[in-house]
């Protein structure tokens, strides 16, 4: 009988031993739940244990200290960056534009830790940030790399126009809980709301400048080449007092 309690024993005992694949998951859950909570500077090992309910030693064995857990931790969340380089059209549009970061938007706005992520990279220093940041820059020079030709012959930056719209999804993004922004209320789906119709527009702006600039400089080649008011307006689409002004 006695040997029977032993034998249930140990296979109970067996049947609750985690894999090493479910530990370092409750070890990357419990990082999650404190970025969340505290962000990434009161990050420690007693309370990744304590948030995970796994020994100290435990985790020693399978990362070499704290930041070893957080570069891994950060390697999990850097599949946003890739949202810059996916596209669902061949062709480079404003469409295309406005897809990508509407993309973008949707994560960070949704990923607490991404927000916190961003926010530590401003506030710390190390190799790995270092490092993160420029993978981040490599994905977004493909974005913009895509429509260089497009703003090539015209005064606009598509590059300048991406930090800035960039810039106000991140920091509108982390921001959206503290407080009312200039004026606006952008909490939940709202916020989400308002900030992508606030994004189209701008890049809509800018994206009709460019056309313009294109379709003016066509319009003087063609005067000077002797073409028609009338045939210029129909290839270009100005109209005609925009093309006597020019």
């Amino acid at each position: 009988m006695g040997n029977v309690e032993l034998e249930t024993a140990a296979n109970k005992e067996k049947r609750n031993r985690r894999t090493n694949v479910e530990i370092k998951k409750s070890i990357f859950d419990a990082v999650l739940q404190i970025v969340k909570e505290k962000g990434f500077t009161d990050i420690s090992l007693n309370l990744i244990s304590d948030y995970s309910k796994i020994n100290p030693i435990t985790i020693n064995k399978r990362f070499r200290d704290v930041n070893d857990i957080i570069e891994q931790f950060l390697s999990r969340y850097d599949y946003w960056l890739e949202l810059f380089t996916e596209s669902k059209h061949d062709e480079a549009t404003k469409e295309s534009y406005q897809e990508a970061l509407e993309s973008v938007l949707d994560i960070v706005w949704k990923k607490k830790a991404i927000q916190q992520i961003l926010a530590w990279q401003i506030t710390e220093d190390s190799d790995f940030l270092d490092t993160l940041a420029k993978d981040q820059e490599d994905a977004v020079n493909v974005l913009t790399e895509r429509y260089t030709k497009m703003f090539e012959d015209s005064p606009y930056d598509i590059r300048l126009l991406t930090a800035i719209l960039l810039a106000a999804i991140y920091y509108i993004s982390a921001h959206k809980r503290k407080s009312i922004f200039c004026g606006l209320n952008l909490k939940g789906h709202i916020g989400n709301f308002k900030l992508l119709k606030g994004v189209t527009q701008l890049s809509d702006l800018v994206f009709e400048k460019v056309a313009k600039t294109k379709e003016i400089e066509t319009a003087r080649k063609l005067l000077k080449y002797g073409d028609s008011i009338e045939k210029v307006m129909d290839i270009t689409g100005l109209s005609e007092e925009e093309i006597k002004n020019l």
